[in-house]
């Protein structure tokens, strides 16, 4: 399937709403200035696709305010917010080492990081990560002075070569508007986790301590900080390089991920379908042994639930349309319709609708998983409230009702459990044993046949007998027909 990566523009301001900080990028720059960048290697804003910074590193007689090999800014107190990565895109003829160097102020640090750049005349976005490594611990959220930034690092290589430069960034990986990296492990527990910032996972090296690599990993990150109670991590409102599925569903393999970029290629993520305009993913992959929910509407090419079946009645609660042939060969499907003195009534239908419990009748044989394909799944509700509802959390079933493969009601006691994927009884009659079905009263038939023998008694919905039939409802022999 072909995806669309969304683009997310960055707006020129002190925070963004990503809480990500704009060093600088060109946008509110004129073209022909220095756009605000030190004396260095010829500073000047030009166009290549968008306003960037064009700089030609000169020979450097020494000295900190005559070095001419690097771009350089003043941030003065910027305030980290516990962000500690430099991202920046560069386009330059080689392939070589970046430097980035981080100053404090009154020399409090100078703490520098090298990325690799392997795309020569092609812009490539690199990342350096201040968050780890030596000297890492002396940044503070107000002690910054200046930038610099070395495409060629302390050498004279480069010299008289073109470099372009946009779209510096301090980034880290925000929820709810503070760094992750401030929450404490397993402290994000709602049902759905939305993320801004930068999620990326990669490495630089440490030139201040001998080229050793630094690594950050942000798929590592939230699999530490959320809890098996997330069920939809929502990061469409960030910028994803790199993703690692596997990773963030570890602890819930029913973990949903709207990605908005297709750098995954793992069971359950969402990404926008280009061609046919709407969120999709290749495959969804189920157990209900886990939680399970979706903040969205979204489509899904395949679908595989981990949800043992027995032979006989089973009760089932899906978030998509199912019809009664895809749970087995001879599976009839019957909706909860009204509970009496004596009776819990269900009745006889040819399909489910999503988000709607039901049971699954006469399934042929015992089964692990179910398969489906070309599937439209739907929001999970806020609430599943009534006498028959669903269950897509494994909870405690003590005082409810279940109903076995025979169709009997069995109450739960103390220990008893309900997975995922099923449904309940809230209640039952004491005088009711076991569920009582009735055939659907509106069948959809093609046509309707009558002679002058046997006739069958036709009326229409205003009682009056008839025997001519065109396209409409009729009750034939007590019953409610549509005639197609």
């Amino acid at each position: 399937m072909k995806r669309k990566f969304l683009v997310f523009a960055m707006t020129l301001m002190a925070m963004t709403a990503s809480a990500q900080i704009v060093v600088w990028n060109g946008e509110d720059k004129e073209v022909g200035s220095d756009g605000g960048f030190w004396n260095r290697a010829d500073p000047t804003v030009v166009e290549d696709g968008s306003k960037c910074l064009k700089i030609k590193p000169k020979a450097n007689p020494g000295g900190w305010d005559q070095e001419h090999h690097n771009a350089a800014i003043g941030i003065g107190d910027v305030n980290f917010k516990g962000l500690r990565r430099i991202s920046l895109r560069i386009k330059m003829a080689d392939k070589e080492n970046v430097e980035v160097q981080l100053e404090g102020k009154d020399g409090a640090f100078n703490i520098k990081r090298a990325a690799y750049y392997d795309t020569p005349d092609e812009w490539k976005t690199l990342v350096f990560e201040f968050g780890a490594g030596s000297e890492a611990d002396k940044i503070t959220d107000t002690n910054s002075h200046a930038l610099a930034i070395w495409p060629y690092q302390e050498t004279a290589a480069g010299e008289g070569k073109t470099i372009y430069i946009d779209d510096i960034m301090i980034e880290g990986t925000i929820v709810g508007g503070a760094p992750l990296s401030s929450m404490a492990d397993e402290s994000l527990t709602n049902q759905q986790v939305i993320v801004t910032g930068a999620v990326r996972k990669g490495e630089c090296s440490d030139l201040n301590n001998s080229w050793e690599e630094v690594y950050y990993n942000d798929y590592d990150l939230l699999y530490k900080k959320m809890s098996a109670d997330v069920c939809f991590l929502n990061l469409a409102g960030a910028i994803v390089t790199d993703g690692d599925g596997p990773r963030l569903r570890a602890k819930n393999p029913n973990l949903l991920i709207l990605s908005p970029a297709a750098f995954f290629d793992n069971d359950n993520v969402i990404c926008w379908d280009e061609i046919n305009t709407r969120n999709s993913t290749n495959k969804m992959v189920l157990s209900d042994a886990y939680p399970f929910y979706s903040s969205i509407n979204f489509y899904a090419e395949n679908v595989e639930v981990t949800r043992n079946l027995k032979a006989g009645i089973n009760t089932l609660y899906l978030p998509f349309y199912v019809g009664e042939t895809e749970i087995s060969t001879n599976c009839k499907i019957a909706t909860y319709t009204s509970t009496s003195a004596t009776d819990v009534t269900f009745t006889y239908a040819n399909h489910a609708d999503a988000n709607v419990p039901f049971l699954a009748t006469d399934v042929d044989a015992d089964a692990e998983k179910l398969n489906f394909t070309e599937k439209g799944v739907v929001a999970t509700p806020t609430s599943s409230e009534g006498v028959f509802v669903g269950v897509y959390k494994p909870q405690s079933a003590k005082d409810l009702y279940g109903i076995n493969d025979s169709g009997q009601f069995q109450k739960g006691g103390t220990s008893a459990t309900i997975n995922s994927f099923r449904a309940l009884l809230t209640s039952v009659p004491a005088a009711a044993h076991e569920v009582s079905f009735v055939e659907d009263e509106t069948t959809a038939i093609n046509s309707i046949k009558t002679t002058n023998g046997s006739q069958d008694a036709v009326y229409t919905l205003q009682g009056v007998r008839t025997n001519s039939i065109s396209k409409g409802i009729y009750i034939i022999n007590g019953k409610k027909v549509i005639v197609k």
